[in-house]
């Protein structure tokens, strides 16, 4: 598993000198797989799991800094569906990325990667992070020094620094998820976002460092110039999207997708049709639901030409205990999706000997599936009133079974009277109703975003936020379940490169909404790629009852595990609702069996922080 860890220091500080050499010396007693890749005054960066074509070290000509991950070539050619190629750093990109200090990246290069550098004196250096990859970025400081690191384990090991929970993000996460919160976790490590640099100035005031955003959903490059044109879209969307996956997949030699049968899945296994590497499609499903995906998930597998493998999962094979050994990680992990792929892809991972597994998330939000609701009041903000305004109102109120004129008002509304500039409080009340008294009166009163993509802003975009789907979230790049020194399989997600991301939010909403239909834009766009069968296919085959079943079953272990658990013995749980909602006598309550599962991640995360101590302030 890849993982790194740079120290940034002033190199006039004998004191900071001396920390990094302990912590130095602490990683390579750990393991000597640890290399140190790059080294100058004020700059130190080492790795472990080096190991193919995917994860690499790409080294800045003139000893300008070092980038550590997948680095692609950026193509400017909205139209060529040739597969990007990995990027190289020659003298005059060298000095490109210097000169700008890291910015010059985001447009030239994209991937899944950290970038360290810096200028030829040593008095200003950086760290970066890509736009949109999951490859973790997390800083703290020891002694003075600024350490950058992807796996918070590795710092726990050195056993040099502690850290501890920060309050108010815990109760904010248990409300309402901390995606759009700017607040640590762990008041000792702070996230660097993506497409943030941290920029560290020797000056005459001594050093320090200064955080900048060189990217986000709102001022990329190109972003006010929009693709309205259905067929140009289409053909943009097509061609960015299979660039982005070919030029992903080219990286491993064999490659495992998870594929549903669903139009997302399905456009990426007609993006790798013909791919060199070896590739294989799963598709897990419940042999007792009343649904199944298989029928779908087969055409799209032959319609791309590769091996299709069919993986039975009950409720009743997924073992929450997992949860107990869980390693530490900065924030809590949806533990139950992690479950139920470690109930079949580390076999089918050594059946086929893939090193990566592609995926088709972030379908719903890029196409704009999640953000139709918006349509009107976006068209009405670039167009006023026009005529095409109306029939779009209709089409949505077709969709969404509402009527032309609610569709209309509300729209207005938006517009002229900035609604819904923060967080909605009453449906997010609705999905917490097992978090105490108090942390609900908490958070009424702390209800506003505040991620930094979107600080500043006179109204919260709720457009572009529901279009990014989980961007504004933490990068998960490690599977809870495996051990740091175990050959991981990367996780891939072409729909969330950044070609693809910055295309997609290009498009306005009523352009992906073309002809009245969910997802019109891309079914028009990969018509070729995708069975005709799936192009029409409006709905979503579910297996109903599986969180039911799987609640039942682990009724036991919940009520044990929550209810004896930090969360209740600090308070942030409503102890006798969950004893209640747990027990199995029959109830009114309304609690999702979703909100169970979800303080469960939290309760298993906050065991490794609090222990007996309690949230620290920020």
């Amino acid at each position: 598993m890849f993982r790194y860890l740079a120290m940034v220091w002033d190199r006039t500080s004998a004191p900071q000198q001396e920390a990094v050499q302990l912590v130095a010396e602490r990683l390579r007693q750990l393991s000597p797989q640890w290399q140190q890749h790059y080294s100058a005054p004020g700059l130190q960066v080492f790795c472990i799991g080096v190991r193919d074509q995917a994860v690499q070290i790409h080294r800045v000509d003139g000893n300008g800094g070092i980038v550590v991950g997948t680095l692609l070539t950026r193509s400017r050619d909205l139209f060529s569906p040739t597969p990007d190629e990995l990027f190289h750093f020659g003298a005059a990109q060298s000095a490109s990325f210097v000169q700008s200090r890291g910015r010059w990246l985001i447009d030239h290069a994209w991937g899944d990667y950290v970038a360290f550098g810096r200028d030829a004196t040593g008095d200003c250096q950086w760290v970066l992070k890509d736009p949109t990859g999951s490859l973790p970025c997390l800083r703290t400081d020891f002694r003075g020094a600024s350490l950058f690191f992807s796996s918070i384990g590795d710092c726990l090991d050195l056993r040099l620094l502690r850290f501890t929970v920060n309050e108010a993000y815990l109760r904010a996460h248990m409300m309402a998820g901390s995606s759009l919160q700017n607040a640590s976790s762990l008041n000792e490590a702070s996230p660097v976002r993506r497409g943030e640099c941290i920029e560290f100035q020797k000056d005459s005031s001594g050093w320090h460092s200064t955080r900048k955003m060189y990217w986000t959903p709102l001022t990329y490059t190109g972003a006010g110039d929009l693709i309205e044109d259905p067929q140009t879209a289409a053909r943009a969307m097509q061609c960015v999207i299979k660039s982005a996956t070919t030029g992903l997949a080219r990286l491993h030699r064999s490659i495992l997708l998870r594929l549903s049968g669903g139009l997302d899945s399905s456009i990426i296994a007609g993006c790798l049709k013909g791919t060199s590497a070896r590739f294989a499609a799963y598709t897990y499903f419940s042999p007792t639901g009343r649904s199944d995906e298989r029928p779908w998930a087969r055409l799209a597998a032959g319609h791309a030409g590769c091996e299709h493998i069919e993986a039975p999962m009950h409720a009743l094979d997924l073992d929450l205990t997992l949860g107990l050994r869980m390693p530490p990680s900065p924030e809590p992990s949806p533990l139950l999706g992690f479950i139920q792929r470690s109930c079949v892809e580390p076999q089918l991972l050594g059946q086929t000997q893939a090193t990566a597994i592609f995926n088709g998330e972030g379908g719903d939000s890029g196409f704009c599936s999640d953000s139709i609701g918006y349509a009107v009041s976006e068209y009405l903000r670039t167009h006023g009133i026009a005529p095409r305004l109306f029939q779009l109102a209709s089409q949505v109120a077709l969709l969404t079974e509402k009527s032309s004129w609610t569709v209309l008002t509300t729209a207005l509304r938006r517009l002229v009277s900035d609604q819904e500039t923060g967080i909605p409080t009453a449906r997010i009340l609705e999905a917490s109703q097992l978090v105490s008294s108090e942390l609900k009166q908490d958070f009424r009163g702390h209800d506003a975003v505040s991620h930094p993509w979107f600080q500043g802003q006179r109204r919260v975009p709720w457009d572009k936020i529901r279009r990014i789907g989980t961007l504004m979230m933490a990068p998960e790049n490690y599977t809870v379940t495996a051990a740091t020194h175990s050959p991981v399989a990367e996780s891939v997600s072409p729909l969330y490169s950044q070609p693809s991301i910055e295309v997609l939010l290009r498009i306005p909403i009523h352009t992906h909404f073309h002809g009245g239909r969910d997802r019109g834009l891309a079914r028009m766009a990969f018509a070729t790629d995708v069975p005709e069968p799936i192009l029409r296919r409006l709905w979503k085959d579910r297996a109903p009852g599986f969180h039911d079943q799987l609640l039942e079953r682990e009724r036991p272990f919940l009520k044990e595990t929550l209810l004896e658990g930090v969360l209740a013995r600090h308070g942030l749980l409503n102890r006798p609702l969950l004893e209640e909602v747990l027990s199995s006598r029959p109830t009114k309550n309304t609690v999702f069996p979703g909100e169970i599962f979800r303080h469960l991640d939290s309760e298993f995360w906050a065991r490794h922080w609090l222990g007996n101590a309690r949230p620290q302030p920020a």
